[in-house]
């Protein structure tokens, strides 16, 4: 992707560790199998990038992936 000029904000955000955004049935969350990849352009405005709280969305059953969230300035 990064060859396609787009980069992944919660790798970034992070330093270059995966975020886990995935909970197995068997309760690990452990894998990070949602990515949000921006453009270079887009890039250079990202604030920060993270995932929704798991106990919101684990705990009331919303989902098995937890929301990615990019915070950018205009």
């Amino acid at each position: 992707m990064h060859q396609l000029g787009l980069t992944e904000c919660l790798r970034y955000a992070s330093n270059g560790n995966i975020t886990p955004t995935f909970r197995h049935s068997r309760g690990a969350v452990d894998h990070q199998l949602d990515h949000l990849f921006v453009s270079n352009a887009l890039h250079s405005k990202l604030e920060s990038g993270v995932v929704g709280e798991q106990a919101l969305i684990f705990g009331k059953a919303v989902s098995d992936h937890l929301p990615i969230i990019g915070d950018f300035w205009h």
